[in-house]
């Protein structure tokens, strides 16, 4: 196993400890698509092609709401030398998060007053960035 490919594997694994860790949730931007997106789902088509489109977003969905835990099996799967998978997991687990995070961040510094409040979010900022670094890692593995 090459160097890259195991360290980009142990960060992304880091990352979503510590994801899971920080006991942060997020709902980010492509989550709130997807749930505003499977109701209209049959307006556009019918019958099982429905069925597989509902199915599918409602799968992304789950993917995304575990975040921590998307980013960890990411990281696995990276060892297991499946980059592209484990990318793809880490991309839904932690990247899919950042924008509702970066909202709550200034959201949090803005109406509770400075820095503060916001530093509890720390942890999930440190493994959101493991995770990119993972993820970056594993791209040339």
């Amino acid at each position: 196993m090459s160097f890259r490919r195991w360290t980009a594997g142990i960060l992304a694994i880091m990352g979503g400890v510590l994801m899971l860790g920080s006991g942060y949730t997020s709902r980010g931007f492509l989550y709130m698509a997807l749930g505003y997106t499977e109701p209209r789902i049959i307006d556009f088509l019918n019958g099982i092609v429905a069925d597989a489109a509902v199915l599918t977003i409602a799968i992304l969905e789950l993917i995304i709401a575990l975040g921590g835990v998307s980013v960890a099996v990411g990281g696995i799967i990276i060892l297991a030398r499946h980059s592209t998978t484990g990318r793809i997991l880490i991309f839904l687990g932690g990247g899919a998060g950042f924008i509702g995070l970066l909202i709550s961040f200034g959201y949090s510094t803005f109406k509770l007053g400075g820095l503060g409040p916001s530093l509890s979010y720390l942890p999930y900022w440190l493994g959101l960035a493991f995770a990119v670094v993972g993820r970056r890692l594993a791209k040339g593995a």
